[in-house]
């Protein structure tokens, strides 16, 4: 929910006007049977230190809490359910914790057979940052066949199609995919994404392999990284016996680089395949080091004995 705030100087005929538009599209959404949604001020949240602070906090039609606090604080109340949200990977080699997180949400907005998730991209996108694999779908608590690839050969394409998908109310969730950071997707055209995601209020994702912060019309932006997952309890090693090869659930590192309050965020999420669901997660205790594998590369020899030679010149 955006924030609202009095203008001390506003002449009073505009302010009997906003009243008036307010009225009518209150009277309108009771015709049409559906919730009206309103703007009102934040409430007052303490801080930690016990000072009051203010703070957006969306109504559940405006976002999809987690149910977790700390990553719904940051959020702002939660996922937006409607509009152009941004998220990016650092390097093309970690998109597959973008493509986790992306698809994670696709489960949580009930993506399914009869209402899919659609994911679009281009050619070299989808050859660099691989392709989805259905098995691994099932396993990750996402239908297979609730999914919809676009695969397109230039990116142009790709951004035409993602427009598409954006106005219709049918998707689940559109995500749309780019390597870096291509004039095409600046600040006018993720204003175009922005408007016709937020008219059609569905969500659209801008996923971005190894992109770097710029300005957008995107009002959430996230940073995705792998974070280390911790051992599958039920085989944790008792004492004297070997670790457990085995992990347990995935976990994204996530900061928020953008968001309606100004400020940067980092929390740490689990991704329950089998509840279908974020989980909080903590920072694992510092595990001790590896031990060298037998296997490994030849080390170095130490250096022999230092001859001074004539110089021929």
């Amino acid at each position: 929910m955006l924030k609202t705030a009095r203008c001390p100087d506003r002449p009073a005929a505009e302010t009997g006007r906003r009243e008036t538009v307010a009225d009518l599209a209150a009277r309108i959404a009771r015709i049409e049977g559906r919730a009206v949604g309103r703007l009102a001020a934040p409430p007052e949240v303490p801080r930690a230190s016990g000072g009051p602070a203010r703070a957006t906090v969306p109504s559940g039609e405006a976002c999809r809490p987690f149910g977790i606090a700390e990553a719904d604080a940051a959020l702002g109340g939660g996922f937006p359910l409607s509009g152009l949200t941004e998220i990016h990977v650092d390097e093309t080699r970690g998109s597959g914790s973008g493509a986790g997180f992306a698809l994670a949400l696709a489960v949580l907005f009930g993506a399914g057979p009869d209402r899919p998730a659609i994911w679009i991209g281009g050619a070299h996108g989808f050859a660099e940052g691989g392709m989805p694999y259905g098995p691994g779908l099932a396993a990750y608590g996402l239908d297979p066949s609730g999914l919809v690839l676009v695969r397109a050969p230039r990116l142009e394409q790709a951004i035409w199609a993602g427009e598409e998908a954006a106005r219709s109310p049918a998707p689940a969730l559109t995500i749309l995919e780019a390597r870096g950071n291509p004039k095409l997707l600046g600040l006018e055209g993720t204003r175009r994404l922005h408007l016709r995601a937020g008219r059609a209020g569905r969500p659209l994702l801008l996923l971005r392999q190894s992109g770097r912060p710029e300005a957008t019309a995107a009002p959430l932006r996230l940073r995705i990284a792998p974070a280390p997952a911790s051992f599958v309890p039920d085989l944790s090693p008792g004492r004297g016996e070997p670790a457990s090869r085995l992990i347990g659930h995935p976990v994204f590192a996530v900061t928020v680089e953008k968001a309606r309050d100004g400020r940067s965020h980092h929390f740490l999420l689990q991704w329950n395949p089998h509840d279908r669901r974020f989980q909080a997660f903590a920072e694992p205790p510092a595990r001790r080091p590896a031990a060298a594998p037998v296997d490994g590369p030849d080390p170095a020899r130490p250096s022999g004995a230092v001859l001074a030679l004539r110089r021929a010149s």
